[in-house]
This record gives C-alpha cells, structure tokens and sequence, in this order.
C-alpha cells in the first residue's frame, strides 16, 4: 500500500508534483514590495477567471470562516439559506451561530435550487441577503446561478452569497454578469492546490453594506481586508507557499487556456456518469443539475464500498465513500483540478478490477 495514495476524493484532491515544487519556493517578508507584486499578480489572475473586477481576497484559512465573514458583513434583516445538501445546511449553522434571522429554502437532496421559488421569498421583502451553494460536493448538484442571479437583478437591495468551493475553477463562472456580491472557494478542490487557504471575491455594494453593519468582530471584518487591499497585502501574515501555489497554479489554467479547462470538466463528468450507468449504478443529482466537477453515484448494486476502498489502496488509489447521511448509499467521483482523462480512465479500469477481485 502506497504511503500517499493518489486522491480520488472530492477535496482534498490529487496535486500535481510541479504545483508542490512550487511549494518549495524561499519564505518572502508578508509587508515587501515583492509580496505586494505577487498578490497583485494572483488577484488579476483570479479577476480574469472569475470575469470580474470585484475585490479579491487571500485568506490563510478554510472557506466555513467566509460563510461567516459573508453573513457577518451583509445581513441586518434577515438571510435567505437555499438548502440542498450537506454543506448549504452547514452554513445555515454558521448563521445561527452569529444570531442573524434567518428561514430556509429546502429541496430534497440531489435537486438544484429553483429560481422561481427564490424569486417568491424575496417578493416578501423580508431578506436583505440570499445564500447558496453552487455546486453541493455532497450530492453533486450544481445549481444555475446564471438563472439565479438573473432573478437577484430584480432586487438590487438584495446581497447574493455564493458557496463556490467544489465548482471554482473548474466550472466558469460569470460573477460580474451574475451580481454576486459575495463568492467564496477554499483552494482543495478545482483549483488543485493544498488545503489550508481560500479566496472570496466581494462587491463594492457588499463592501459599502458592511460598513453599516456592527459586531462583526476583527477578523472577519471587511474592514479589516479593506485596510490593507490597496497596498495588495493580507491583514496578518498569509500561508506565503499557498501564494507561490497560487501564481503556479494560474500559470497552468492559462496555458490550458479557460475554455478548454471547462470543457475538460464537463467530458470528464459526461465520462463518469456513463460508466456508472453502464455499470448497472443511478446517478444521485437529478438530470439537468449534475455536476461537472464531482460525481454521485447510488450504491443500487450493492457493492461492498470498503472492501473496494482498501483494494484501490492496495493499488495506489484512495476512492470516497460518501458523505454524511449519504455515507454507504451513495460514493463519489471526482474530476477536477489536476485530474485528467487519462487519470479518471485508469482510475475506472482500477476501479473496476477491484469490484471483481
């Protein structure tokens, strides 16, 4: 059994040799011109592939804390939760935990998020904010936040918070067409960088809103970001190889060139599902709101799922079993980041090899 198994879970996935090489570059002062460079690079890189001007944030620490920065620093009325899945419930914890009003949009799990329905609460006027994860990683759902945010331009006093963290550099994402004011991602996932660090993109209208809002803490107060944003510098004293990572990692997307990277996605995923249907499994997303970046399959076959997982480990491969109420029911696959096809198409040889051992 290999010591480090190649990853085959959605998050933290596979990273590639020449982005831990990248890792490996010298420490450098956080309060230098050659840090101020270095930000400013990743921030244009990330405007570019998010399409938007919206300010940048690099954060040392996992995305759940920008669940909270986000409703901390936009929510005085009252927040609408679109809950789907395992992480969108996750975060109506988050807003619990801070003590705003909040009601809860839900839908069976496996379905996107309906705009009309969204569209019906915030006639109310009841809800300054709306929440939602794009792409639910437990389920595999990717909701239409082109759709969505259509709907969100109807009303313009209205913050739009988006979970991004499985979908972020892997499915494209119009943030500027979209008004998003506020879109967060951790780097595990598509971008194909360690765990540890994550982004968020924040709107001038989201940034204008939290300065009307108060007990919002230091840490996870716009503010606070805001402070050092012109200088293209971080509050505190960043994960300086994250940033390195960071200026590699765009490097590689830019040379695959972006519309190839989403369509890698989406063969990837198209790949998948029809293996697992061809293997005799259902797909746990309903049709129309797969996901391109993460595959959930029902376990309709009975396979023993941990008896496969410790022969893929025998073999250099660690494969997911689910996740939270879904663990044992349903596994997922995942095809992001530093997953190629060539990649996915051993790891489903394997894979199969090992259903029959």
């Amino acid at each position: 059994m290999s010591k480090f198994p190649k990853l085959f879970i959605p998050g933290p996935t596979h990273v590639s040799d020449e982005i831990l090489d990248a890792f490996k570059t010298p420490q450098i002062g956080h309060r230098t011109p050659e840090i101020s460079d270095l930000i400013a690079e990743i921030i244009i890189g990330i405007q570019r592939l998010l399409n938007t001007q919206n300010h940048i944030y690099l954060v040392s620490h996992p995305a759940t804390g920008l669940w909270e920065m986000a409703i901390r620093n936009s929510v005085k009325k009252r927040v609408l939760h679109c809950v789907n899945g395992a992480f969108s419930k996750k975060w109506v914890k988050v807003s619990d935990c801070v003590g705003v009003d909040y009601d809860v949009l839900e839908y069976d799990w496996g379905n996107g998020i309906d705009p009309q329905d969204i569209q019906n609460k915030l006639k109310t006027g009841n809800y300054d904010a709306v929440a939602l994860v794009h792409n639910e990683t437990s389920t595999g759902a990717m909701s239409d936040i082109n759709k969505i945010g259509d709907v969100l331009k109807d009303f313009p006093d209205v913050y739009f918070l988006v979970d991004a963290v499985s979908s972020m550099a892997g499915i494209e994402i119009q943030v500027d067409a979209c008004d998003i004011d506020f879109i967060l991602a951790s780097t595990q996932k598509a971008w194909g960088l360690p765990a540890g660090f994550s982004i968020a993109a924040v709107s001038d209208k989201f940034i204008k809103q939290s300065e009307n809002i108060s007990n919002k803490g230091y840490l996870l107060d716009v503010a606070t970001y805001e402070k050092y944003y012109s200088k293209k510098q971080t509050p505190y004293t960043p994960s300086i190889p994250h940033l390195f990572g960071f200026k590699k990692v765009l490097e590689i997307i830019f040379n695959e060139g972006l519309e190839n990277r989403w369509k890698r996605h989406k063969e990837m995923a198209l790949f998948v599902q029809k293996w697992a249907l061809e293997m005799g499994q259902s797909l746990y997303a309903k049709e129309g709101f797969r996901s391109d970046t993460v595959t959930s399959i029902n376990n309709d076959m009975s396979w023993n799922i941990n008896d496969i997982n410790d022969r893929l480990l025998s073999k250099g491969f660690r494969m997911d079993r689910g996740y939270g109420d879904l663990k044992g029911k349903v596994f997922r696959i995942p095809h992001m980041g530093n997953i190629f096809m060539k990649d996915l198409t051993e790891y489903l040889e394997i894979f199969k090899e090992c259903i029959n051992d």
